[in-house]
């Protein structure tokens, strides 16, 4: 028996084309990305379809809900909105397919990029949308997540300190588990996330228990012109880097070809396990490939704080979540309550239309109230339109409006500003936080909150307020019915009532929006209140509001509201601001505008982690690596390339490219800023790289195909390919590849390949692993993704064959199997 290198697990061809797929990192699972931008996870082994995510479904599913509450909230330019949404939808959708996917550390999570620039991040245990953020406006062609190593971390921490004593060391640093368990801590003052979502109908909310036990991790964005984007558990955005705005700055003069580069793709990124080195492998516009390292050192300094910064922005984040769903609740609960109200006022202006009465029905009421005797329309209304009991529900509504204030929101936002006020504290550690959080600015967010809370705390009162005077007016409405119609009243719906709070509540108009009225910037009457434009503001306001052209009224209007106060009722001026001023502004408004701003605003509080530390990344070198004309079409070269971290910064960087005077793979080993050291194997002529990726510390996987040429043809028609393992470093069973130190400060504008063509024989070695793939073939492209940990690789032929293969056994052939291999050769 004769074996084959590698086992081949599985190999399908698929009904549907694939535009990218990844392999799981822990899990014996494959994640495809059909050409419909269907996200199907596969099991390596049986192939089981475990399910399918239809990202445009879920995506249009969430603009819908979004336009939906819009349109809740500005009915007057209800139709308008409608056709611009449905515009949007179509051309949005075109802009959201997906282009790249990458598992998470832990495996648990998968985050796609989109055409448009937008990151989402899906749960794979019950295939619901985490989270999504618009970081980018290019394609996101590139993801990489990583996952920090703090073991290396205090030894990291001291080199760093050694290396460069301008930087000290964190002498507050506190391991991950005891940091963790701090947070954990402050969290138990208030309810667990999961209590604020226990009625919610929304379905994908990330509660994100696992997130305060896994290790640190940054999710790694590149869009196609060159921005890098660093984003803590793949939901806080840390670091944005406009890596061309930084090479022209800094080496336009440096290199000829920097200064006049219009855009750059990045080939291959990766971060150190401790955070302290980023390396990038990128190509310009003009021809150039450059290798880019920068001094990320400050995220290894200020990872605690880092980590603890995400964590809050990330329990905030929920917080607003749930500050939104409940709030849309309450409206939807009003706004359902001010129709049913509104379809009898309308019943009772009809039946008053028909009599030929011009009076209001406020007035009718009015009249009854003073006078005891109703009018004959007003006497139909009451005793043939009239269901009181069905009208009492507005109580009940009320009463479920103020539960789900006083139970969910209210302790929502005291959480969320009592996140704001850690924060602050935080940022008073100057040590610590600085540069990581404003001080000015979270005070100010911090005041702004308080003004918030105050109207949330009003509007608490106002529905108290609502709900009292509703009561008397319907206990009213139900004794002259039953007076009307002579019955006996039942004790349950015969309450008390006071004709001060009824009278107050016809002379604002019984269509009138009592809780979310127009905006006070505008003038209202009952005459016009037919505005659902929701908005929040006190009675008393409103009532001066109305009445500034008559001083008397004004004054009278005061006078009618003390009495309310003194009779016991709650007026719905809600609480007195005046003792307060000192500290918090009186917002006024549209209340749903404002909630937008608070939304808004305090995210704010991260805006300087944002800001600085892109600042404070540093260049460690870049080199240029090799060049070609782009404007030469008549010769088409390839270039692949491949970045793995090892411990202690050490990065290994693997080249391939047909520029090349010799058919070379380089292997480069980066120590530190000028160490750097190479290795090459000599490749037979007839081989090409289609594409490599480091596999484990000590070897890489190739695909490589070889031309197939006849001896009357110049040109090969057919190929065949390999897959093939490299070995880069030392293993167990093989000697220490011989590096070779370069020094790599070379002159500007040198081209580094030049100078390696030069240094290494031209011996061919053959690699230690090899297996055909596909022989005498003419499919292209050909692709290959690894998942190391479970050393599994699979490989994509054309756009719809899949192939795994296992790189931890070999496969035994039979010796019959061989010999007829041979004979059809």
């Amino acid at each position: 028996m004769k074996g084959k290198d590698f086992v081949l697990l599985n190999d399908k061809v698929l009904p549907n084309d694939v535009k990218c797929y990844s392999c799981c990192t822990t899990m014996d699972l494959i994640a495809l990305v059909t050409k419909d931008d269907q996200i199907i996870i596969h099991r390596f082994l049986t192939w089981q379809k475990l399910f399918t995510i239809n990202h445009m479904t879920i995506i249009n599913n969430n603009i819908n809900n979004t336009n939906n509450n819009n349109n809740n909230n500005n009915n007057n330019n209800n139709n308008n909105n409608n056709n611009n949404n449905n515009n949007n939808n179509n051309n949005n959708n075109n802009n959201k397919s997906i282009v790249s996917i990458q598992w998470s550390p832990n495996g648990k999570m998968i985050s796609i990029g989109c055409e448009d620039g937008s990151i989402y991040i899906y749960n794979i245990e019950n295939a619901k949308l985490i989270n999504k953020s618009h970081n980018h406006n290019h394609p996101i062609h590139k993801l990489v997540w990583i996952k920090e190593n703090s073991q290396q971390r205090p030894q990291q921490q001291q080199q760093q300190q050694n290396k460069n004593s301008s930087i000290k060391c964190n002498s507050n640093y506190v391991s991950p588990p005891l940091f963790l368990s701090q947070i954990k801590q402050n969290m138990n003052l208030f309810p667990s996330i999961s209590y604020y979502f226990e009625n919610s109908k929304e379905e994908n909310i990330y509660l994100g228990g696992d997130i305060y036990d896994r290790p640190f991790d940054i999710l790694i964005c590149c869009d196609n012109i060159g921005v890098i984007s660093l984003m803590a558990f793949g939901l806080f955005k840390i670091v944005t880097i406009d890596l061309l705005s930084l090479l022209k700055q800094k080496y336009s003069n440096t290199h000829f070809l920097i200064k006049h580069s219009k855009s750059l793709k990045i080939l291959d990124i990766t971060l150190t396990e401790s955070l302290n080195k980023l390396s990038v492998m990128v190509e310009t516009d003009n021809g150039l490939f450059l290798s880019v390292t920068m001094d990320t050192s400050i995220l290894l300094e200020k990872r605690n704080e880092i980590h603890d910064i995400s964590l809050q922005y990330f329990l905030l984040f929920q917080l607003q979540q749930s500050l939104d769903i409940h709030i849309k609740e309450i409206t939807e609960k009003w706004k359902e309550t001010q129709q049913q109200l509104s379809t009898k006022w309308v019943e009772f202006e009809k039946v008053l239309s028909d009599y030929g009465f011009s009076s209001s029905i406020e007035q009718e009421l009015i009249d009854l109230l003073m006078c005891g005797v109703p009018s004959p329309p007003t006497n139909q209304f009451i005793v043939n339109n009239l269901n009181i009991k069905k009208l009492k529900l507005t109580e009940s509504n009320c009463n479920s409006i103020r539960e789900i204030l006083i139970k969910y929101i209210l302790p929502s936002f005291l959480n969320m500003f009592h996140i704001i006020t850690v924060l602050h504290n935080s940022s008073l550690e100057n040590d610590r936080y600085k540069g990581l959080l404003d001080t000015s600015t979270i005070k100010t967010i911090l005041d702004y909150c308080g003004s918030f809370g105050m109207r949330l705390q009003s509007l608490e009162t106002l529905i108290c307020g609502i709900e009292s005077h509703y009561t008397s007016f319907f206990s009213w409405l139900y004794k002259v019915q039953c007076a009307l119609n002579e019955i006996q009243p039942e004790r349950k719906l015969s309450l008390p009532f006071n004709e001060l709070s009824i009278m107050s509540l016809l002379k604002k108009g019984l269509k009138f929006d009592l809780l979310f009225s127009p905006s006070l910037s505008s003038p209202s009457s009952p005459s016009n209140s037919n505005n659902n434009s929701p908005s929040f503001s006190s009675y008393n306001n409103n009532n001066n509001n109305n009445n500034n052209n008559n001083n008397n009224n004004n004054n009278n209007n005061n006078n009618n509201n003390n009495e309310l106060n003194q009779s016991g009722n709650i007026s719905f001026g809600g609480i007195n601001n005046e003792n307060l001023e000192f500290q918090y502004k009186d917002l006024k408004g549209n209340f749903h505008d404002l909630f937008k701003d608070f939304s808004s605003k305090i995210f704010d509080t991260f805006n300087e982690i944002t800001t600085v530390l892109p600042s404070l990344f540093k260049f460690e070198n870049v080199i240029p690596f090799c060049l070609y004309d782009k404007n030469d079409t008549s010769v088409s070269h390839k270039f692949n390339c491949s970045l793995i971290s090892h411990p202690n910064d050490i990065v290994y960087l693997s080249i391939y490219t047909t520029l090349s005077n010799s058919n070379r793979l380089f292997i480069c080993k980066i120590e530190d800023k000028l160490n750097w050291s190479f290795t090459c194997y000599q490749l037979n002529e007839k081989y090409c790289i289609l594409g490599c990726k480091f596999f484990n510390n000590s070897s890489l996987m190739a695909l490589v195909s070889e031309d197939i040429i006849k001896a009357n043809q110049k040109k090969s028609t057919r190929k065949n390919t390999y897959l093939k393992q490299y070995q880069y470093n030392k293993t167990d069973d093989s000697d220490d590849r011989e590096y070779i130190k370069l020094d790599v400060n070379i002159p500007p504008s040198t081209i580094l390949l030049d100078l390696l063509d030069t240094v290494f024989s031209n011996e061919i070695e053959e690699s230690f692993k090899s297996r055909e793939i596909i022989l005498k073939s003419r499919i292209s492209p050909i692709t290959l993704e690894l998942s190391p940990s479970r050393k599994i690789l699979a490989t994509l032929i054309g756009k719809r064959r899949i192939n795994i293969y296992d790189l931890a056994e070999d496969e035994e052939v039979e010796e019959e199997e061989e010999k007829e291999g041979e004979e059809e050769e």
